[in-house]
């Protein structure tokens, strides 16, 4: 049995409809048809029913689908692995996340690596944008998570990632907890708990003016992380702005979260890298993230 015609068969059976798997495999119908018809013969088995009403995968085909399509996957790794090992691509990764981004596609597109290049090893910690950007530019990280946009940072590379909601945290018993969304004037002259502005000076500038345009917020005390942040707002010092998905795992007792009305609050991230300090391996962590991005909730 050939990988190729088990390609074919693994789109056309999730398709389910032979002109659109044709298309996904840039191949003209009829030569799929007839790979399919051959790899038929092969098995000794109808892979799929075939009507006036559409396709279907038969009994065999099922199995086929269920059982053949992993050896896809291993065989692809393989292939990755040996690439990698020809190209130089193995070693040590530094990756450092963003504390406002602990969860989502930046873990997601770490753990996808560590299994596409399982002879690479991947360090990984956690710190903040500004200290990000400072280990690129020491030699002490590889690739960082960073918040955008980068203030001051025109030596090193970005590749924006996508947008994360960004949602206020209240204490419980603040008057505003009362509605079920709000507004970005419902902050003004609002007690506010923020992280210090020197950890990500652009992500800080972007949620001040957003919300509170030419009127500055009033801070009332500052935090290092979204833990420490979330602390506070249970404590009652006051509401803070934060990243909704950590909003949700962090959430402690005694604190509600609200959405913004539309427009929402959002705030971009990137993976960035130092252009002086490249190699195989940054390269191809770099293209993966290219390749495997995409719009995060």
């Amino acid at each position: 049995m050939e990988l190729r015609r088990l390609r074919y068969f693994a789109v056309l059976a999730e398709e389910l409809h032979f002109r659109r798997a044709a298309e996904r495999l840039h191949i003209a119908q009829p030569g799929l048809t007839q790979q399919i018809r051959v790899l038929e013969r092969e098995l000794g088995a109808t892979l799929f029913h075939r009507s006036t009403s559409g396709v279907t995968l038969t009994d065999a085909g099922r199995v086929l689908f269920e059982e053949g399509v992993p050896l896809l996957r291993e065989v692809e790794l393989v292939t990755e692995r040996v690439r990698a090992a020809a190209q130089g691509r193995t070693g040590l990764l530094r990756v450092v996340h963003s504390r406002s981004l602990a969860d989502g596609l930046p873990d997601e597109l770490v753990h996808a690596f560590r299994q596409l290049h399982p002879d690479a090893d991947i360090a990984v910690e956690s710190a903040w944008t500004a200290r990000n950007v400072a280990m690129l530019r020491s030699g002490e990280a590889d690739a960082a998570f960073v918040r955008l946009p980068l203030a001051g940072a025109d030596d090193i590379g970005v590749l924006r990632l996508g947008e994360t909601e960004l949602v206020a945290a209240l204490p419980a018993a603040h008057p505003l907890a009362a509605r079920r969304t709000l507004r970005f004037a419902d902050l003004c002259g609002a007690d506010v708990v923020s992280w210090p502005r020197d950890q990500a000076p652009g992500y800080f500038d972007h949620i001040r003016v957003t919300v509170w345009g030419d009127q500055p917020p009033s801070l009332v005390a500052s935090e290092p992380d979204p833990e420490h942040l979330l602390a506070a707002v249970a404590a009652g010092v006051g509401l803070c702005i934060i990243d909704a998905q950590r909003a949700a795992r962090l959430r402690p007792r005694g604190v509600v979260v609200r959405h913004f009305t539309r427009p929402a609050l959002t705030a971009a991230f990137a993976v960035a890298w130092n252009p002086n300090r490249r190699s195989p391996l940054v390269d191809a962590f770099l293209a993966h993230c290219q390749a495997h991005h995409g719009p995060v909730a």
